[in-house]
């Protein structure tokens, strides 16, 4: 009988972590939890189902690889070029302060240099997939919050390379100085750009003799080699594995072939990454953790509240309202995945004692369970804590907005936003524009608009810009929990307001009118309107007819795509409208098959039920034309039918 002892580990560690995760996701907490709570299960201070922890270590570590290797695939040197200055000026910030306070703490209590870094290394990172994953469930990535959110947590992951530089460089020094990181780093950067120039000249080459065979099997094993060698050749090198995979990644990143790259390496990426929770989760002390849960809960709280802080101080330089600057705060407030992978090199080079690493590892699980909570709860406790401090809304360097009257009032200068306010300026109708982003108040304000930079959740924004006097605002912003309050404070304020919303999903469309929305227009539903326009006019369907739907669609409050189930009524309605006949005009382009044919060969009646009405010819109409007719080019054929045999005529026509 054949033994395989990792296979019956495996087996055990996926029997228990899939309806672990099952039961998470049901109670909408993020996957990571429930992997690092199967390795709690599972693990030797749990019930010790699994023996063989070296091995499920090394598929661990083959999931951190794989995860630097995509990270570096995601981001290449055009993008770092495109960085703004949210990511560059505001992640170098929140990386550099919340690392410095984190090193500070526990340096003042006598810890040794090397673990105060790595205690900052490991504060000052978030968790970009339970993050990004949170904000994409609740609808809010493309929001000024997600926007900022996922910026601090690029340059964070961008950070972790240096930082295992650095965990290398300290690792292995007699004394920490200046020099023993400083040499160390240089080296690596020497050695990477070594490397990088060698794979540069070489991978496109590789890449493209492998495309050529047009293999599947063979793409997915040239990537892998590519990854896992270029990460084997780093560690010869002195560096790490990681760092190796997140160079294979950069190269790669800039090639065309990137995105069917990443689709490939994603399942094997996941899979690993999940043994690589699932490990950190086995290597928690559940005897440690509740004898010292007062201690985790204080720590805990302390980093979130720490990470919370820097961000609002940040936000704050770049101009963000502070209610945004404490969401995004509470969003990334939590102790992130590569902070594992910081602790567990930490672990490896001798950095960390047990007990330390126990706490940093309890108080990171703790961190990540509080941030779907922390999300949740993230708008209310800003607008609470905006209204206990007495925070003013407007910066001391806006100045009032004139006394107007009868205007609208523009919520959001993107896209939508500067087109209306061009029509309205050319048009010469009153408006105010309001936006939390000063570049584009900037361009407003240089486009001839009057704006101002705020955020109009508060009463004091509305009554600057006269809400009790205006006669339309519409909003044209992507954050449902800040359109909802808008709507309700502006109808408090001027119950005349007509008040137009443009939102993304048909999801929130009724709850927009319940609070007082004259009219939403949903992104979803304008863009299916689009589709079954242009499909309709495919058809022959006349325009006022088509024209004549939507507005039955409109008028019922989308309630047909809110409820897609037509009545056999309206069903029965749309049937006698296709039968009816409907003209249509035909003209004939240069070249047509058509030209020097006469009607009776073409003899569109017997091939498609149709009748020829009238040839349109130089500005001349000759009604009921004869047969023998020849087609010139120019002409124009006005045709009549029914829809079925209309759309049978145009393809004749076409192929005559």
């Amino acid at each position: 009988m054949e033994n395989i002892p990792l296979l019956k580990d495996l087996v055990i560690l996926m029997a228990v972590s899939v309806p672990v995760t099952i039961i998470f996701h049901r109670l909408g907490l993020p996957a990571i939890i429930g992997f690092l709570i199967t390795g709690v299960i599972i693990g030797p201070y749990g019930t010790g189902l699994v023996t063989n922890l070296g091995a499920v270590d090394t598929l661990a570590q083959i999931g951190v690889i794989l995860l630097l290797f995509v990270v570096g695939l995601e981001f290449s040197m055009t993008k770092m070029l495109r960085l703004r200055k949210e990511a560059l000026l505001g992640g170098g910030l929140q990386v550099a302060i919340t690392s410095a306070v984190a090193f500070a703490c526990p340096f003042f209590f006598g810890y040794p240099v090397t673990q105060s870094l790595l205690i900052g290394f490991v504060t000052a990172l978030s968790s970009t997939a339970i993050v990004l994953k949170m904000l994409a469930d609740r609808g809010e990535l493309d929001t000024p919050q997600g926007n900022l959110s996922m910026s601090l947590l690029l340059f964070q992951d961008i950070c972790v390379v240096p930082m295992i530089i650095t965990l290398q460089a300290i690792a292995g020094a007699k004394e920490v100085s200046f020099l023993s990181i400083a040499n160390p780093l240089m080296f690596a950067a020497i050695a990477v750009g070594v490397i990088l120039a060698a794979s540069y000249i070489l991978v496109p080459r590789i890449l493209y003799q492998v495309v050529k065979l047009r293999n599947r099997e063979v793409f997915t094993l040239a990537v892998l080699l590519l990854c896992f060698g270029t990460a084997w050749l780093t560690s010869r090198a002195g560096l790490s594995l990681a760092l190796g995979a997140f160079i294979a990644g950069l190269v790669i990143s800039e090639s065309e072939y990137s995105h069917q790259i990443v689709a490939e390496v994603l399942s094997f990426r996941d899979t690993f990454l999940s043994l690589f929770f699932i490990s950190i989760g086995m290597l928690l002390d559940l005897g440690y953790f509740t004898k010292n849960l007062p201690l985790l809960f204080l720590l805990a709280s302390g980093a979130i509240l720490l990470k919370v802080l820097v961000v609002v101080g940040i936000g704050q330089i770049l101009k963000y309202p502070i209610r945004l600057s404490i969401i995004v705060g509470m969003s990334i407030a939590q102790i992130g995945e590569f902070s594992f992978v910081l602790m567990k090199m930490g672990e490896d080079y001798g950095l960390l004692a047990d007990d330390l690493y126990q706490t940093l590892l309890a108080t990171s699980i703790l961190t990540i369970s509080a941030t779907p909570f922390l999300i949740q709860i993230s708008h209310s406790a800003a607008y609470k804590a905006v209204h206990l401090l007495g925070i003013r809304a407007i910066p001391s360097s806006e100045g009032k907005i004139a006394a107007t009257s009868d205007h609208v009032i523009i919520v959001g200068y993107g896209l939508n936003g500067q087109n209306l306010a061009k029509v309205l300026k050319e048009i010469g109708i009153k408006h105010i524009i309001l936006d939390m982003n000063w570049t584009r108040i900037k361009l407003a304000r240089k486009n001839g608009h009057k704006a101002l930079f705020g955020d109009a959740s508060h009463m004091e924004i509305l009554k600057n810009l006269h809400i009790e006097n205006a006669r339309m605002m519409v909003i044209a912003i992507s954050d449902p929990a800040t359109t909802r309050r808008m709507v309700k404070i502006s109808r408090e304020a001027n119950d005349r307001l007509y008040i137009l919303v443009r939102t993304h999903y048909i999801s929130e469309v009724e709850e927009l009118y319940k609070l007082g929305v004259n009219q939403v227009i949903p992104e979803e539903f304008e863009t299916s309107v689009e589709i079954f326009s242009r499909v309709l006019k495919e058809y022959h369907i006349p325009g006022n007819i088509i024209q004549n739907q939507i507005d039955i669609i409109r008028n019922e409050g989308y309630a047909m795509f809110r409820t897609p189930s037509l009545s056999r009524e309206k069903l029965m309605e749309i049937t006698s409208i296709l039968s009816e006949s409907v003209t249509e005009t035909f003209f004939v382009n240069k070249g047509s098959p058509l030209i020097g044919k006469t009607l009776a060969e073409i003899d569109l009646r017997k091939k498609s039920g149709v009748m020829v009405l009238a040839i349109v010819r130089k500005a001349t109409t000759r009604a009921n034309p004869p047969a023998d007719l020849a087609i010139e080019e120019g002409d124009i054929l006005a045709i009549i039918g029914s829809h079925a045999e209309m759309d049978s005529a145009i393809r004749a026509l076409k192929g005559a």
